[in-house]
């Protein structure tokens, strides 16, 4: 069964147009199983309980969750993802910048052996109906150089709101992840890269959505500090280190660049 989890923050006028997408997608990819929807609302206050009435009350495969409060992205994602019962899962944007469809081009890479597959809108192949602005468009080339930079990650367009997943090979990178806000795909690729999972980038057809969330210069600054400390905890990691300094084999380099318990 395929799972499809949309976080949500006071998108409530998009989710009726959407959710009526993704059901007509599962309709046809899987009509065997039904597939599931997870609505995640991150702390969401214009009601969107209210817009999805009538769908709950008739359709077994839509699912709304609520967060407590406004956590961010990442874990709103991820509590949709740890509560879903497909053995696969992906996830999308709410203004559906990718459209469902895109995710049978993630499932296809998935049948061939992928563990984690990801949406690319810089990949050969892709194709950009609608742009984002110029500002915005230089900041992410900014960030995905970045990103490259530091991380090392051969992965092209690590902020692709769009990607599928085996549930039994990336869950449980979910259960242990930190990270809230929209630096949780980079923490959630480097963990897969580390654990030796096969990721795949694949080319998608992407149209900037004007509700995005993602406030430039805020979020920016929270992005490049959570990329500082995922790639110096991942390094750490790599080396056997711990972030108390000590090594997963219980030693320590002590001042002297000696070994010690």
């Amino acid at each position: 069964m395929l799972s499809i989890v949309i976080p949500v923050r006071n998108g409530a006028s998009l989710l009726e147009g959407t959710v009526e997408a993704v059901l007509q997608f599962l309709d046809k990819h899987d009509p065997a199983d039904g597939g599931e929807l997870i609505v995640v609302s991150d702390g969401c206050v214009d009601a969107p309980e209210t817009v999805l009435e009538s769908v709950l009350s008739k359709d077994s495969r839509l699912r709304l969750e609520r967060l407590d409060r406004s956590r961010g992205k990442g874990a709103a994602v991820r509590h949709g993802v740890l509560i879903a019962r497909g053995g696969q899962i992906a996830f999308l944007d709410v203004d559906l910048s990718a459209q469902p469809q895109m995710i049978a081009r993630l499932l296809a890479a998935l049948d061939a052996g992928a563990d984690l597959a990801c949406g690319s809108r810089h990949q050969a192949g892709s194709k950009i109906e609608i742009s984002q602005g110029i500002f915005r468009a230089w900041l992410g080339a900014l960030f995905r150089f970045l990103v490259r930079m530091t991380t090392r990650l051969q992965i092209g367009d690590t902020q692709c709101g769009c990607k599928a997943f085996q549930r039994d090979q990336v869950a449980p990178i979910f259960e242990q992840m930190v990270e809230e806000g929209f630096a949780f795909d980079i923490e959630l690729l480097l963990e897969a890269r580390r654990r030796g999972l096969v990721i795949e980038e694949v080319p998608i057809e992407w149209a900037d959505g004007e509700s995005s969330s993602v406030r430039p210069i805020r979020d920016g600054l929270k992005m490049l500090l959570a990329l500082l400390r995922l790639t110096i905890r991942d390094r750490f990691r790599s080396n056997g280190f711990r972030s108390d300094g000590f090594r997963s084999d219980g030693f320590r380099s002590d001042s002297a660049g000696k070994s010690a318990r």
